[in-house]
């Protein structure tokens, strides 16, 4: 009795994904525009960026090896006699191991691993491929410590609708003021003139 209903239960568990799925899809589908324009953060959180981020995953080993930043794991000519006296296919080059694609306000932040020999300018060159291939308005590669590069894409033109940003408070500016410290040290800080 218990197994009969435990088996059920797992047999609705895909349907219920599925009811869900065919009613959060077109929802997203018919909302996305007004959802783009009224709420573009929101629109980019739930639409934009899985999009985007499943190209990245899907894109990465080729576009690594189309740009040059893939390296064998043997030496050439060991490929090339592999070849000829087994038959085997070659072995997959090692690509640049990437980190979690971290979601920003118009874009995203990647960290990549770099491979022995490889160095930051060969990412920077292979930057309008990434945008190109990932569907992205830009890319921008810095070095952010010895063997790691970050990669931050930006998802629309930021100079195409410029916007203020929000200031918090009553909008004041800040005034440097000095107090006596311990020991009698002037001490420096800032505070809100009213």
């Amino acid at each position: 009795m218990e197994l009969a209903s435990a088996t059920s239960a797992e047999a609705t568990w895909p349907s219920w994904v599925l009811v869900v799925a065919a009613v959060l899809v077109p929802g997203l589908l018919l909302a996305g525009p007004a959802l783009r324009s009224r709420y573009p953060g929101a629109w980019w959180l739930l639409c934009g960026f899985p999009a985007v981020a499943f190209r990245v995953v899907q894109t990465w080993r080729p576009l690594m090896a189309g740009c040059g930043l893939a390296v064998s794991r043997r030496p050439a000519l060991t490929v090339v006699s592999g070849l000829v006296g087994k038959g085997a296919p070659p072995l997959q080059p090692r690509v640049p191991r990437r980190g979690l694609i971290r979601p920003t306000s118009g874009g995203f932040v990647l960290l990549v691993r770099l491979l022995p020999g490889q160095v930051p300018e060969h990412f920077v060159k292979a930057a309008p491929a990434m945008a190109e291939s990932w569907q992205v308005h830009a890319v921008r590669v810095t070095s952010w410590k010895p063997g790691v590069v970050r990669i931050v894409a930006s998802a629309v033109d930021p100079l195409a609708d410029p916007q203020v940003p929000k200031q918090r408070g009553p909008g004041h500016l800040l005034r440097v003021t000095w107090r006596p410290g311990p020991r009698g040290w002037s001490t420096c800080g800032a505070s809100l003139t009213g």
